[in-house]
C-alpha cells in the first residue's frame, strides 16, 4: 500500500469514523440524560404538589397559598411530561445508538489484519470500508428524514 493510501486511511479513520462515533455517543448520552432529568423534575413537582395539597388542609402557614401551589404544580408536571412526549428524547437516543452501532459494524473490517498498523490493505479494501461506512451514515440521515416526514404540515393556502 502506498504512503498516500496509508495517510488517507488514517485520515478517514480519525476524521470520519472516530469523529462520528464520538458524536453519536455524546448525543445518545445527552438524550438519555435529558429524558431522565425531565422525568425526575416531573416527579419532584408531583411530590411537592402532594405535600402542598396535604398542607392546604391544615392550619399550618397560609392555607390558600398551599391550595394554589397544589393546583399549579401538577399542571406544570403535566406540561413537562407533554413536552417530553413531544420532543421524545428516548426515540432520539435510540436513533443515535443505532447509528453508532451501524458505523461500528461498518468499520469492523478494520479488525482485518491488513487494517492494523503495519498492515497493507489494498485500494479495493479501503474503498469497500469507505463504501460501508458512508452507507451507514446515509442510512442514519435518511432515518431523520423519515421522522421529519411524519410531522404533519398544515396547508395555509386558500383555494
Amino acid at each position: 500500500m502506498s504512503e498516500r493510501n496509508q495517510q488517507l486511511l488514517h485520515f478517514y479513520r480519525q476524521n470520519r469514523i472516530d469523529d462520528y462515533r464520538k458524536f453519536y455517543d455524546v448525543r445518545q448520552d445527552q438524550s438519555d440524560r435529558a429524558f431522565g432529568q425531565g422525568l425526575l423534575i416531573s416527579a419532584i413537582l408531583l411530590g411537592l404538589a402532594t405535600a402542598a395539597g396535604a398542607l392546604s388542609g391544615t392550619t399550618v402557614g397560609w392555607a390558600t397559598g398551599w391550595s394554589t401551589i397544589a393546583t399549579i404544580l401538577p399542571a406544570a408536571a403535566t406540561a413537562l411530561t407533554a413536552y417530553l412526549a413531544l420532543d421524545d428524547p428516548e426515540q432520539q437516543s435510540k436513533i443515535y445508538q443505532d447509528a453508532g452501532r451501524a458505523i461500528r459494524a461498518a468499520a469492523r473490517s478494520e479488525q482485518n489484519p491488513h487494517f492494523l498498523p503495519g498492515g497493507h490493505p489494498s485500494e479495493a479494501e479501503i474503498a469497500e470500508l469507505v463504501k460501508r461506512v458512508e452507507g451507514a451514515l446515509r442510512q442514519q440521515h435518511s432515518q431523520w428524514g423519515r421522522l421529519i416526514s411524519l410531522i404533519p404540515i398544515a396547508d395555509h393556502t386558500k383555494d
